[in-house]
């Protein structure tokens, strides 16, 4: 691949990665290898392959939503063991920021 430089902080920012110095350093070093192996995979004759958005054929391998009653002892307990409470709200960590 020659003398690419790859901004790996940019690279490992978009993959929501957090890297260590030690981890730059060896992802710098090994980024070209790893970059010459996906470019080989490219030269792979793929038109013979067909074209899938899922490699299994399954389908809706979701189950049913069930609603399960619980003790009420069981209940405050869960609550209690709960890390972040408002009020009678129980506090998740933000899925999205």
């Amino acid at each position: 691949m020659g003398n690419i430089e790859f901004d790996v902080k940019k690279i490992a920012a978009l993959a929501k990665m957090s890297l260590t110095d030690e981890e730059l350093a060896v992802f710098e070093k090994d980024m070209p290898s790893i970059m010459a192996y996906i470019s080989k995979l490219q030269e792979v004759d793929t038109s013979n392959v067909e074209a899938k958005e899922y490699l299994m054929e399954t389908e809706n391998v979701y189950r049913a939503d069930e609603i399960k009653a619980v003790s009420e002892a069981d209940r405050q307990a869960l609550i209690n063991e709960f890390p972040k409470k408002t009020g009678d709200a129980l506090e998740v960590p933000a899925v999205f920021e």
